[in-house]
């Protein structure tokens, strides 16, 4: 991976927070289920300012996607309220407090695809095992996302495309060893990257693929349904989005930064560096409202890319719009920590700097 710098003509450099030693250590990385959406509604008005002064921004939220294709409408996550934000060395998260002015951004977004799961079944991406991460060291670097649903799950295009490739990996090659993602699909889509290179979507561990290749597919339609071909621990759908060679196992970009988001909810991304702009892999981040807990994970090494147009090394999606206080601790001490406001529709960058 580069460390090519982002663009950044309206950005300004991100604070950070040295704390106490005393203060309460964020955990290390522990590999939490995510939340199940369920049915509680995101507020639909804006919340009614306070006197409590707002945070120094320095976000960078991209312009809301354009793409005609209708967006996900989706069960919106959310967790039981455990209140707020407990620290007795910090002061509490607060509580409706309306975001800083939305600040302008060179990054456009690319939400181009829709989700390859329909709303009636987990169509979220699993958490346990997301882009760039090796589950705790216990697996390789993973080159997409899963979605983890029952053998037999209807698995649907993404956008309109033309099918690239249809059928088992047994005798030509997509990952590093053959009869990796077992039955398969590729699909070309008219969209290019930054680059100007063609985007390539491929589905993995088919239980059975119902589209030949050449065959053209709109968005939305069945191309197969979900198995456990192929390497895999159970039942789900492999989902990549790949750029350039539709074979080249390498060529990945995170999937997090092409699907657009449920309505009402917001992408996560940015990057951990050191003091010197090093970047650093594998770090757990904690990303925490008033009223869920989630989990992000620097990308633990070079395998897997950084996005053309952001080149983040870490992404969050699907969160709620709303506060957050993102944290990275180790051995006992806090060494980031920052209030900040993650916008609905868009993605919101941070720059993650340890002290």
């Amino acid at each position: 991976m580069q460390n090519t710098p982002i663009p950044t003509a309206n950005l300004q450099p991100t604070p950070t927070v040295t704390l106490r030693p005393t203060d309460t250590p964020s955990p290390t990385m522990t590999f939490t289920p995510s939340l199940t959406p369920t049915d509680t509604p995101l507020p639909t008005s804006t919340p009614t300012p306070t006197n409590t002064p707002l945070p120094t921004s320095t976000l960078t939220p991209s312009p809301v996607p354009t793409s005609t294709l209708p967006p996900t409408m989706a069960p919106i996550a959310s967790a039981t309220p455990t209140g707020a934000f407990e620290d007795p060395n910090s002061t509490p998260l607060p509580t409706w407090t309306p975001p800083p002015p939305d600040p302008a951004s060179l990054i456009a977004d690319h939400y181009v695809f829709g989700r390859p799961i329909s709303s009636s079944g987990t169509n979220w991406v699993d958490r346990n095992y997301p882009y760039g991460n090796t589950r705790g060291g216990r697996l390789q670097i993973h080159h997409g996302v899963e979605f983890v649903n029952p053998q037999g799950t209807p698995i649907k295009a993404v956008a309109d495309a033309v099918v690239f490739y249809a059928g088992s990996d047994a005798e030509t090659l997509f990952g590093p060893i053959f009869n990796y993602y077992g039955n398969l699909v590729v699909l070309q889509h008219s969209v290019t990257d930054a680059s100007g290179q063609a985007v390539y979507t491929l589905y993995g561990h088919m239980a059975r693929v119902e589209v030949a290749a050449g065959q053209t597919v709109a968005a939305g339609d069945d191309i197969g349904i979900v198995g456990g071909t192929g390497v895999a621990l159970g039942p789900h759908l492999h989902f990549e989005v790949r750029a350039g060679d539709p074979y080249n196992f390498y060529g990945v970009r995170n999937p997090e930064l092409w699907i657009r988001p449920y309505g009402g909810y917001g992408t996560l991304a940015g990057r951990v560096t050191d003091f010197s702009g090093n970047i650093l892999y594998d770090v757990t981040l904690t990303v925490e409202s008033e009223r869920i807990t989630r989990y992000a994970f620097s990308y633990a090494g070079t395998e897997v890319s950084g996005d053309t147009v952001f080149n983040e090394n870490f992404t969050l999606g699907d969160l709620p719009a709303d506060w957050y206080t993102v944290t990275v601790g180790e051995g006992g001490r806090v060494r980031f920590r920052q209030l900040m406001y993650v916008y609905p529709n868009r993605t919101t960058w941070l720059n993650v700097v340890l002290n």
